[in-house]
């Protein structure tokens, strides 16, 4: 159904996907147009002046908070609405239907009269169980919000979560149907590297995170040290951090990695990935590893049981625990030949349902349902 017209609607900096297509969830819309045709990939960002004055509205002393109040408050939320109305009425007639990236925003002040279906990775229900830092609103509030994700999320043809993990929450926490509620996963945003001359003996284990505590950077510091008495020539790369945040033996601080093929270049040389997540709703970056031929460490929670298979693609330690993590790096780093069978499972497994083609394909069923059902513009 190449005739299937789609506008793309997202608040990442993903609009140049077709000349940037390694860019953070671009790979989505690159899969979306190998299939159809996306006509367009619009962003219903603030305004610089809206911007400005939702840093002000949103002010607190806590700098974390601050930035999840800039994202998370209903003032924003409407503008942000106000604007993805304009762009998709400025596109009226050119498309079928509407896929949406995320919940920051409705498509539209009506959202039941338009044509979308949703691919998201988290909820706010979650985020307020597992990760309060996540969910700064309250009362009122916090209420409004929830009615407002619910009316989107209730409001879509079809829901698309990444993870098992998200679905049940869309479920159970927001009343969805689950037949409209489909699990399709998630892609690596670069193609998949030759491996067949990697080596496995370079004991350097490869940790790509900006929010480093979230991530698990702090528990894997403290791991790092027990890992070294055991294997005094082993190396620890951090990409993410714009400064050193503790000085250990081997431990290299790389900074913020923006180039992409310098990305790459530090994922082809790892023997290892590690990122043991204390919140991690989805983590693409596991599929960028696995895409390198990489072994991945991560954690117990969220969706990460989901990416990494215990034993086979990676390893799963307790959830900010640094023994557990420990052994993990020692067994993978100090073995040779089990990372490198666990690593080249890993990318196998990405050609066998790990694309983003992969899970457009699993969308396109339902998404052709939900066009030829449209009508007049309304949902069916």
């Amino acid at each position: 159904m190449k005739t299937l017209r789609i506008l793309g609607l997202t608040l990442e900096q993903a609009t140049d996907f077709r000349s940037n297509p390694l860019s953070k969830s671009a790979g989505l819309y690159v899969a979306l147009d190998r299939r159809y045709t996306v006509v367009d990939l619009v962003r219903p960002a603030l305004s610089r002046a809206e911007e400005y004055l939702n840093r002000l509205r949103s002010l607190h002393p806590n700098r974390e908070r601050w930035r999840q109040r800039r994202s998370l408050n209903m003032w924003a939320f409407q503008r942000r609405t106000a604007h993805a109305d304009a762009l998709i009425q400025a596109h009226a007639g050119r498309y079928d239907m509407i896929v949406q990236l995320h919940t920051l925003f409705s498509p539209g002040a009506q959202p039941e009269r338009q044509r979308y279906v949703l691919h998201t990775d988290n909820t706010y229900r979650i985020s307020e169980r597992l990760y309060p830092a996540w969910a700064p609103l309250r009362g009122a509030t916090r209420d409004a919000w929830v009615q407002y994700e619910s009316r989107v999320y209730r409001s879509a043809q079809f829901l698309f979560p990444r993870s098992e993990f998200l679905r049940r929450s869309l479920i159970e926490d927001y009343g969805c149907d689950p037949a409209r509620v489909i699990r399709v996963g998630g892609g690596g945003n670069f193609h998949l590297a030759p491996i067949s001359a990697k080596r496995y003996d370079g004991q350097i284990a490869l940790f790509v995170g900006f929010d480093f505590a979230r991530k698990g950077g702090l528990v894997l510091l403290d791991a790092w040290e027990r890992v070294r008495r055991t294997l005094p020539d082993a190396q620890l790369w951090v990409v993410g951090p714009r400064r050193p945040l503790r000085e250990l033996p081997g431990l290299h601080w790389l900074g913020r990695i923006d180039d992409r093929q310098e990305l790459a270049r530090r994922y082809a040389e790892a023997t290892v990935f590690v990122m043991p997540s204390i919140f991690e709703p989805w983590g693409h970056v596991f599929f960028e590893a696995m895409s390198f031929g990489l072994p991945c460490i991560g954690s117990t929670v969220c969706a990460m049981p989901e990416i990494i298979r215990d034993g086979e693609t990676g390893l799963l330690a307790e959830t900010g625990q640094p023994e557990p993590l420990a052994d993990a790096l020692i067994a993978l780093l100090g073995d040779p030949g089990r990372a490198e069978r666990l690593g080249r499972a890993a990318q196998a497994s990405l050609t066998n349902g790990g694309s983003w083609d992969d899970v457009v394909g699993r969308m396109a069923p339902y998404l052709e349902q939900a066009a030829r059902a449209s009508t007049g513009g309304r949902r069916p």
